[in-house]
């Protein structure tokens, strides 16, 4: 792929990652924040496939083999997304009133599923190897990567600090 591909597919992913942010009006941070994930729920789940096949790039047949495996990475990430909206939420409901042991909680749990997250990913890196090489499973960690990144930059653009 070449670099100018590599961008527009970064562009659009930055774009429609950035689109789900709304002009918020006066409401409380716990109902921007309960918006916001809604709102990026949708987006992420419904967009993320087509950029991530304009990332991969692969002929016919590559692209069955590789969906076959990713299929089975998004099964395993969506459940790690659910532990996140869930701890995000419990952020939510305890923003007006965190104390130390809750906020605790809440970021041992976070650091958790990033941990998970980097297990699954660097999992399904051997997975696509054995099955289309090193160059695709490479290109693979990267999107995935990106994709990870922007999508935590947006959240932590969207989320207050803890009080």
């Amino acid at each position: 792929m070449g670099m100018s591909r590599r961008m527009m597919v970064m562009a659009a992913a930055g774009c429609f990652l950035f689109s789900t942010v709304r002009a918020q009006d006066q409401k409380s941070p716990e109902q921007q924040m309960k918006e916001y994930l809604e709102i990026l729920r949708k987006d992420v789940r419904t967009q993320k496939q087509s950029v991530v096949d304009q990332a991969m790039g692969l002929e016919a047949g590559d692209k069955a083999k590789f969906w076959a495996v990713y299929e089975k990475y998004q099964e395993e990430v969506k459940l790690l997304w659910d532990q996140r909206f869930a701890n995000i939420k419990k952020y939510s409901d305890n923003y007006p009133k965190m104390n130390d042991a809750v906020a605790d909680e809440i970021a041992m749990k976070a650091m958790d599923i990033d941990a998970q997250r980097s297990k699954i990913r660097n999992t399904y890196y051997g997975k696509i190897k054995a099955v289309l090489g090193a160059r695709v499973a490479a290109r693979f960690w990267q999107t995935e990567a990106m994709l990870d990144h922007m999508v935590d930059l947006q959240m932590g653009t969207e989320i207050p600090l803890i009080p």
